[in-house]
């Protein structure tokens, strides 16, 4: 079932440095054509073939999704879990407390993010090793990059790999992903602001501001097809690649929530939880 949606793209101001991605880029709207990924073959999202994002049947034990207890101390295990199977992953980390998400919260944080971006600059593997080095971050990275690092640092991540006996140097030697997941949270399928992924396949390193397919967001570009599924349960988790180290371009599947035009009048407010993740996978012999 294809849909049309609104996004929010970016674009560069008249005359304005691309360089300077926090001040020389404005909204640009478009209207698109959003794609049934329920219609596509089951794939590895970890091969190069793949689109980056895929649909895990999964049934969660939380029924409260406000008991933050319950989801620090379970549902952040349950998610380890389904992502060590789907991965092979040999070391998996939060990577920055869990997203809760309501459209009808009177907290600006708390609503669906109409804004299409990247949580991740292509730059993390060299990020964490920094982190456990010590090494002063590469000052030719850009603007957005360098942030990373403050992102890293700000985290229990470098702490956790050290305790699980990671060091810069074993890192460099093993593929890092950095995986996003969401799921709904409500009794009812999605059917209000469903969350949008695009193909990584059709999206390139240029198309981010700056050059950088991260946080500040995405120019629009002819090629680019995005997905969603269609009536996501509570039953299933949606898992999409932010940053793969083993990828020759930075060009993951950026993502937003969009305006279906096609939402009935009737369909309940969206609520949703969304987890980041770091993936360490084993060393290849």
């Amino acid at each position: 079932m294809t849909t049309t949606g609104v996004f929010n793209f970016r674009r560069l101001k008249v005359g304005c440095d691309p360089a300077n991605v926090f001040e020389c880029y404005e909204q640009d709207t478009h209207t698109l054509e959003v794609r049934n990924a329920r219609v596509l073959p089951r794939a590895d999202i970890l091969l190069p073939s793949s689109a980056g994002f895929t649909l895990v049947s999964h049934v969660s034990s939380i029924t409260d999704w406000l008991n933050e207890e319950l989801l620090t101390s379970t549902y952040y295990d349950e998610v380890f879990a389904v992502l060590r199977e789907l991965t092979g992953a040999e070391h998996i980390f939060l990577g920055g407390p869990h997203v809760s998400r309501r459209e009808d919260s009177d907290k600006q944080e708390s609503m669906p993010l109409f804004h299409l971006h990247n949580d991740y600059t292509g730059n993390m593997k060299e990020a964490y090793m920094c982190a456990l080095s010590g090494e002063e971050p590469n000052q030719s990275w850009t603007m957005e990059e360098k942030l990373a690092t403050s992102f890293v640092n700000s985290s229990d991540v470098p702490a956790q790999m050290k305790a699980a006996g990671l060091t810069a140097e074993r890192l460099a030697e093993r593929r890092m992903v950095l995986l996003n997941t969401w799921r709904n949270t409500s009794d009812e399928p999605v059917r209000r602001c469903p969350l949008a992924v695009a193909d990584k396949r059709t999206i390139k390193s240029g198309d981010g501001c700056g050059g950088v397919v991260g946080r500040v967001g995405l120019t629009r570009r002819e090629g680019q097809q995005f997905y969603y599924y269609p009536g996501l349960t509570r039953e299933e988790l949606l898992v999409f690649i932010g940053y793969d180290s083993d990828t020759k371009e930075h060009a993951p599947c950026a993502h937003s929530a969009f305006e279906d035009l096609n939402t009935p009048a009737d369909a309940p407010p969206r609520q949703s939880i969304e987890m980041r993740c770091v993936l360490v996978m084993p060393a290849q012999s």
